[in-house]
């Protein structure tokens, strides 16, 4: 099942989303049976220095710890779902920093994008700190990912469109094993432990293409 949390809702004077209560929504989340957090949206700065010199915010940090720790639990911290303790997944951003925020919180995972090449998308966000990649699609190599859009369908790019890959393999391994006992440390082994590393392109490591 999927529980989608508003965070965005559109200004008609500017004509762009306004950004909302997401650390609420995580919270939401969790107390709503959710065990995986997918999170498709990230931080705005001007340079990469910026961003470099910047962290978490309280209300998210907050948000997130609570979480990977309270869901699938009652409030004793019984397991009352398919596993106890949450995961909280993160897109990375798409600006080609060697940073990128809340994705760099070292308890959520940070998922990067890869170009149908296996390589890194252009676009990418790197670092140590991205712990997987996934499908983002890259304009210059193509093609990018089909989605939903109000009314049909489009193509995009991004590190939110490689997010949810990861969540969902996510949900489809706590589908498969989940159940009593099953905890978000071992689902964090199994996702991790099972990624490709054979076409892990050393720039999400050392620096932007």
């Amino acid at each position: 099942k999927i529980l989608s949390s508003q965070i965005f809702k559109y200004n008609s004077k500017t004509g762009k989303d306004d950004s909302g209560d997401s650390a609420s929504a995580i919270v939401w989340g969790a107390d709503h049976g959710a065990v995986i957090s997918q999170n498709s949206w990230g931080y705005d700065f001007k340079t990469e220095k910026d961003a470099l010199n910047s962290t978490i915010d309280a209300a998210t940090k907050s948000a997130v710890d609570y979480f990977i720790r309270y869901a699938g639990t009652d409030k004793s911290g019984n397991q009352t779902g398919p596993m106890k303790g949450g995961v909280v997944i993160f897109a990375a951003g798409n600006d080609n920093w060697s940073i990128g925020w809340p994705a760099a919180y070292d308890k959520v995972i940070a998922v990067g994008a890869s170009s149908s090449m296996g390589t890194k998308s252009y676009f990418s966000n790197y670092g140590s700190w991205v712990d997987i990649a996934a499908p983002g699609g890259d304009a210059v190599l193509g093609p990018m990912v089909y989605s939903t859009v109000p009314g049909g369908y489009d193509s995009f790019q991004g590190t939110s469109m490689a997010c949810p890959h990861v969540s969902g393999v996510a949900a489809l391994l706590v589908s498969y094993f989940g159940g009593p006992g099953f905890t978000n440390e071992m689902l964090v082994e199994k996702l991790l432990g099972g990624a490709n590393t054979e076409f892990l392109p050393p720039s999400y490591q050392s620096g932007p293409l």
